[in-house]
């Protein structure tokens, strides 16, 4: 099967394929992905990270359009061209926070679940699918909130106590669900790093140094927990799982 993955930013398409890598156990069989970089409408391909081929049993290019509101208008630009050349299902995902739900929500740092389903019905109806399998999913509010769920390996490997960094932060992440808790979780994320030593500026060593402190086994933690169902939903149709109910 042939997937083609249009995320919003450089973090997210790490993300994606760092999920590839681990849950395919680096077969480049199994699994093969292409990552690439949209600059205007020119498509950089990546070398690394890159695994396989079109000839591995399931491969995926993952696109990063760098824009939070360039990931439709590409995909309706890329749906004919995609299905010429056999991409069998099509995923986007952005985040909720940004200025078009600001805008809705009229500056209320509120996460309305109800605007959330409203703005994200008009915005898979602008989608022209062409018949295609094409799945739009959210990550709520965004994607540093599926990071604050999977942060603890990061702060413990970098020698940090977890319930100070929490208590330095004002919010105890074993407890709470961050997809409901935390309206703009970037600035948390920034904080954590910064408690440890480093800095996030969504660069690629921001990415790499939080991810390769990950296992798929703490990627089927989260996945099963209950928390951060807007990753369980993305994780599901990214591994070839039948469309799960969106956002």
């Amino acid at each position: 099967m042939k997937y083609a993955v249009y995320v919003e930013g450089l973090s997210e398409m790490l993300f994606v394929a760092d999920v590839l890598q681990k849950y395919s156990n680096y077969d480049p069989v199994r699994c093969g992905f292409l990552c690439v970089n949209l600059n205007a409408d020119n498509y950089d391909r990546m070398n690394s990270p890159k695994q396989g081929d079109v000839n591995s049993t399931n491969y995926y290019q993952i696109v990063n359009v760098n824009n939070d509101n360039f990931v439709i208008s590409k995909l309706n630009k890329d749906i004919p061209g995609l299905l010429a050349s056999g991409y069998g299902v099509i995923l986007g995902l952005k985040d909720v926070f940004g200025e078009t739900y600001k805008c809705l929500m009229k500056n209320q740092r509120v996460i309305d679940r109800a605007r959330i389903e409203h703005m994200y019905a008009t915005q898979m109806g602008s989608i022209n699918s062409q018949g295609s399998d094409c799945r739009l999913h959210f990550a709520i509010m965004e994607y540093e909130a599926w990071m604050l769920a999977l942060i603890e390996n990061y702060v413990t490997n970098k020698g940090k106590n977890l319930a100070e960094i929490y208590q330095q932060i004002g919010i105890d992440l074993t407890t709470c669900d961050p997809e409901y808790s935390i309206y703009h979780p970037f600035p948390r994320v920034k904080e954590i790093f910064q408690a440890c030593g480093e800095d996030y500026h969504k660069h690629g060593g921001d990415s790499f140094s939080f991810l390769s402190t990950l296992t798929v086994d703490d990627y089927e933690r989260l996945r099963h927990s209950g928390r951060c169902a807007s990753f369980a939903k993305f994780l599901d149709s990214l591994l070839g799982g039948a469309a799960p109910q969106l956002p």
